[in-house]
């Protein structure tokens, strides 16, 4: 993880992470078949501590709204908190839109963040249109990881507090009138 973040992945090699490991190329090759799948390794790890965080608060609270923003508020905690981690997943240097839809396609990740689907369904309702539940979960999405995104590189910017941001982007996505 420390040679991707500080290195980028672009001049991460398989020999130089033999190297950090102290093995021989040939044995990472043994485990591995290239440095992406090394990469997306890391990544499922973090996803991993995320989304067993998420579930777990989904899990122990009962009201579908305070749910939703509990669970969203950690979201932003967590990369807060891991800006490393952040910059891992959401920052390599060096790799290919390919490279992270190869990574995405796997299921792994898209199966996780239907956490924030499920959530939002139970505010909004049963009779929510599956298209406008889709839409507004991916809005949801797309403000917390925007959220992330401000705080972590434009640190110098007086912005409202974390939850304050998060807040106003679910009570957004809450809304009855679609648009």
């Amino acid at each position: 993880m420390q040679l991707f973040q500080q290195d980028g992945y672009g001049a991460v090699s398989m020999r130089k992470l033999a190297a950090e490991a102290g093995c021989t190329p040939k044995t990472v090759y043994a485990y591995f078949d290239s440095k992406l799948d090394i990469l997306g390794l890391l990544w499922s790890d973090v996803f991993a501590t995320l989304f067993d965080r998420l579930d777990a608060l989904a899990a122990a609270d009962t009201d579908p709204r305070d749910r939703l923003h509990a669970v969203s508020r950690a979201y932003v905690a967590f990369w807060l908190e891991h800006r490393d981690h952040y910059f891992l997943v959401f920052m390599s240097r060096g790799l290919s839109r390919t490279d992270v839809e190869g990574f995405v396609a796997t299921g792994m990740p898209r199966a996780r963040f239907e956490l924030f689907v499920r959530c939002l369904a139970t505010v909004l309702g049963e009779a929510v249109d599956s298209e406008l539940l889709r839409q507004r979960s991916e809005v949801l999405i797309c403000a917390l990881n925007g959220i992330c995104q401000a705080l972590i590189t434009m640190s110098g910017h007086d912005w409202a507090s974390p939850d304050v941001l998060v807040s106003e982007a679910v009570e957004a996505v809450c809304s009855r009138s679609p648009g």
